[in-house]
């Protein structure tokens, strides 16, 4: 590795894992706090995206475990959903070596506060599961969609990810907020494999790191998915204006 991590770089790692773990659980964007802690803590920057995969891979997973126990994962859509977003963070990948992010970002700072603007005048948006009266194929397609393009954002791009994947579950399948978020917990947990087993391999991966981050993530992640079931879309809603504040100053800010 060629450097030694001190004692507080790896506690105050540690306790920004267990705040991204709470907020990933309960609405997604965890590495809005990660990654700007983990820079300023002076972690070389071609280890901070592998770092940061995999000590919140296993959260992740704990978060969907807890959405699955409690039968908040709608297991159609988020199968169907699955193949395609790990096709699509495949090309993401591909594009991101082909062309600059920025296009991207001026979409992106027109298209947030559209988000937020949307959520504030449909105070019901994600309140109700309305799932079971869609069609089969509004379901695949919605499902496809979903896997798709936001699995290639995932790949290209990713800050926010979880919340847009819930976001799409709530928008095109009318899933409430809460098993919108179980959908984006498993589909994402599934799809990160790869991700990890990739950085894992290249070796740009801070394993004494990932140890501890990991243990604080999982603490975190298992909080934000059981306050997400029990407190439902009054939690997740004012968690995700956070979300899409902190995204939208990282977008402008570079």
């Amino acid at each position: 590795m060629g450097f030694d991590l001190t004692f507080m770089q790896v506690f105050l790692c540690g306790i920004a894992f267990f705040g991204a773990g709470i907020i990933d659980s309960i609405s997604g964007g965890g590495g809005l706090i990660t990654i700007p802690v983990m820079l300023a803590l002076g972690i070389p920057t071609h280890f901070i995206t592998g770092t940061n995969i995999a000590s919140a891979w296993v959260g992740t997973g704990v978060a969907a475990g807890e959405f699955i126990k409690s039968r908040n994962v709608h297991w159609k859509s988020a199968l169907i959903t699955l193949p395609f977003a790990v096709a699509g963070s495949s090309l993401g990948a591909k594009l991101n070596l082909l062309m600059p992010d920025q296009y991207l970002k001026i979409f992106m700072i027109a298209a947030i506060p559209c988000i937020a603007v949307f959520l504030l005048i449909n105070k019901q948006f994600g309140e109700q599961d309305r799932v079971a009266e869609q069609s089969m194929r509004r379901i695949v397609l919605g499902s496809v969609f979903t896997g798709l393009v936001l699995g290639t954002y995932m790949g290209f791009y990713g800050p926010g990810a979880g919340l847009f994947f819930m976001l799409s579950y709530a928008a095109f399948l009318k899933l409430n907020m809460v098993r919108a978020n179980g959908n984006a917990r498993f589909v994402i947990a599934i799809a990160m494999i790869a991700s990890v087993i990739t950085y894992a391999m290249s070796g740009a991966v801070i394993w004494k790191l990932v140890i501890v981050a990991t243990i604080f993530n999982v603490a975190g992640s298992y909080i934000g998915a059981s306050l997400a079931i029990k407190k439902g879309a009054g939690i997740i809603r004012p968690v995700m204006y956070i979300v899409l504040a902190l995204l939208i100053i990282k977008v402008i800010i570079g």
